[in-house]
């Protein structure tokens, strides 16, 4: 075999095509013909000598020789942007790239820490992808993103946890909900009004139906919704309650257009924010400047909301 070029383009296709399952996929995401990411990833393999996905397959697997490919792709990003952040360090931080990937329960506190951030490192470019918990874990894993930001994730060998904040799930309702007055409420109390909760796709959706298995009663839903926003405009006009951490609902709480209630239930009770990374992966100077930025904000936040943060 000759000495092949593994160019960016051609391992960048085939990550891409295995991180999203297919060939099409990965032609949306990065704006290229499919028959173009087919091209080169044949290529790839003509040069390699060895196939690196499966045929045959409805979803693209990779073969031994293709995962080892993509692990060398993404080491090689990772190595050339630690070389980079380096180098910008010796220079102070005034270039780079902070890549986040975070739940949507999330986006109003990280908000303002990331407008203080930008404030104070202008130069800083600055990249937020709202995803899901498993989503979040998988952007991690695959270096898509530097820092996640989670609920309750589960664990992952790949996963570096690098601070937890208890974030129980409380029952959320307008101040004249029957409930709101109440120091503390059970499941069969919440059942008996209207819901309004978030759809299983959410963790928050799966820890609260675990929840009523444990507890043996039908959290039945009169309306479920994978927006956040849509659900907590619901609450707000009084038709409905929902079951949610208080972080995904800090706006409406802090102005008092929502109340939280303790929900009496171990396994609403010990759920947690999570900040990520990939385990053993260097975080370039700027992403790495900023962690210490969000862990302290949510601590701060924490506090001001009564609330305890336990860290690891």
């Amino acid at each position: 075999m000759s000495n092949p070029i593994l160019t960016d383009a051609k391992l960048r296709y085939l990550a891409e095509a295995a991180a999203l399952g297919s060939m099409h996929a990965a032609g949306e995401k990065l704006d290229v013909a499919v028959s173009s990411i087919s091209r080169q990833i044949a290529q790839l393999e003509s040069q390699l000598g060895l196939p690196l996905i499966e045929r045959g397959r409805r979803a693209i697997k990779l073969t031994h020789a293709g995962e080892m490919a993509v692990r060398y792709y993404r080491e090689s990003i990772t190595q050339r942007e630690t070389l980079v952040s380096s180098i910008q360090a010796l220079r102070g931080l005034h270039a780079g790239q902070v890549e986040l990937s975070v739940g949507e329960g999330f986006v109003n506190v990280l908000s303002g820490l990331l407008q203080s951030f930008a404030a104070h490192h202008p130069g800083l470019r600055i990249s937020v992808k709202v995803a899901g918990t498993l989503e979040v874990m998988r952007q991690i894993r695959d270096d898509e993103a530097h820092i996640g930001l989670a609920f309750h994730s589960p664990p992952d060998p790949k996963i570096n946890v690098r601070a937890t904040f208890a974030q129980p799930i409380r029952l959320i309702a307008h101040p004249r909900h029957p409930l709101s007055n109440k120091s503390s409420i059970t499941l069969r109390e919440v059942v008996q009004h209207r819901l309004c909760l978030p759809e299983s796709s959410f963790r928050i959706g799966q820890m609260i139906n675990l929840a009523g298995e444990h507890e043996r009663v039908s959290l039945d839903a009169h309306m479920s919704t994978n927006s956040l926003h849509l659900l907590r405009e619901m609450v707000k006009s009084g038709m409905y309650a929902t079951l949610l951490p208080e972080i995904a609902a800090v706006t409406e709480l802090s102005r008092g257009e929502l109340t939280a209630v303790p929900i009496e239930s171990a396994a609403l009770q010990d759920t947690a924010l999570t900040v990520i990374c990939r385990l053993g992966r260097t975080l370039p100077s700027a992403p790495a400047a900023f962690l210490p930025v969000l862990e302290g904000g949510l601590r701060t936040w924490l506090k001001k909301s009564r609330m305890t943060g336990k860290e690891r």
